[in-house]
């Protein structure tokens, strides 16, 4: 008991059957001249499995709009579209729970309510009650929670061993989110400065210009850092130790410079960067990150968060590969 077990009838009876319900009602209407909407049409078919246009429909009415993913419609799309397309999304998981046999007993899904209720002080006539207001009733609900429970329990088996989070890759969320790379990462940069002399004339800017171009297209086509540094820098420091720099924050860098290496990963370089005195080159030989009390006491929410973006990719992912393979039939296209 509790078991998602296969339908009493198959998918392709189950279908069939919606067609000549569609079909009767269609003569009916003819007939009699009826202008209703009819009661229910297939709009899709995931291995033969039947979507209903009231099932889309009410997603779009009641919502949610988006339980699993949308995938491959986009948010811009309409709203029906993107119900059946979450719909048929939604079926492969649950298609795909069944081939795994996954169970969830009615005693679990009683025990979760129970925990859900006690975890918000709810009482449950205080639920019927906010239920009732939303149009839906207990069972409804409770039907919906074990769905949820059986794609909860599909994602820790499928989804959720495949992720993958890293210190760095948390570092790195950190700084993509919170745009505080100035004061939390050190770098330690190689330099390429072609200097303009003050008040030069214009052919002697075109005569640096093209250098360093040309220095570009050398780093371009693979010559390392250091040498391009000794070929066309004019700072002969530069040239003897490849133009390396005492470490730094991103902060201490002027802000134009900022902006060219702030999302520099090791190992790249920046365009060339014009200035007043000359034109740079940055080449980032070490990042590092140093860390901060903002990013200490947020770093268990910000890992959560990063693994949820993470689960989310890899469950689109996981779709795809199963749409592949899959006999999907969409029949109604808004």
């Amino acid at each position: 008991m509790g078991r998602i077990s296969p339908q009493h009838h198959s998918y392709k009876k189950f279908t069939g059957l919606l067609k000549a319900t569609s079909l009767a009602g269609a003569l009916m209407i003819s007939q009699y001249g009826f202008s209703a909407e009819l009661i229910d049409r297939l709009v899709a078919e995931v291995n033969g499995a039947a979507i209903t246009f009231s099932e889309a429909k009410q997603k779009v009415d009641k919502g949610p709009l988006v339980e699993v993913s949308p995938f491959p419609a986009k948010e811009t799309d309409p709203p029906l579209q993107v119900a059946i397309q979450d719909l048929i999304n939604k079926k492969l998981i649950m298609q795909k729970a069944e081939e795994l046999e996954i169970e969830v007993t009615e005693a679990a899904v009683g025990e979760e309510i129970d925990r859900f209720m006690k975890g918000r002080n709810l009482t449950k006539d205080q639920l019927n009650s906010a239920l009732a207001e939303q149009g839906m009733t207990y069972d409804q609900y409770r039907e919906d929670f074990k769905t949820q429970m059986v794609m909860n329990q599909f994602q820790g088996r499928e989804i959720v061993p495949q992720v993958k989070i890293s210190d760095r890759d948390v570092q790195l969320y950190f700084l993509r989110t919170s745009g505080s790379a100035a004061e939390n990462v050190r770098l330690v940069l190689r330099q390429l400065q072609i200097s303009l002399p003050p008040d030069g004339v214009a052919s002697v800017k075109e005569g640096k210009r093209s250098l360093v171009d040309k220095a570009y297209q050398e780093l371009e086509g693979g010559m390392p850092f250091e040498q391009v540094v000794k070929i066309y820098s004019d700072n002969d420091e530069a040239r003897k130790n490849g133009g390396l720099m005492s470490s730094l924050y991103v902060k201490d860098l002027a802000p134009l410079f900022q902006s060219a290496v702030k999302d520099l990963d090791e190992g790249k370089y920046s365009k060339p960067i014009e200035t007043p005195v000359g034109y740079f080159i940055f080449y980032v030989e070490k990042k590092e990150f140093s860390g901060s009390e903002e990013y200490k006491k947020k770093k268990p929410e910000l890992e959560n968060a990063l693994r949820q973006e993470e689960m989310g990719r890899l469950l689109t992912r996981w779709i795809e590969g199963q749409r592949k393979k899959a006999d999907i039939k969409i029949l109604q296209t808004p």
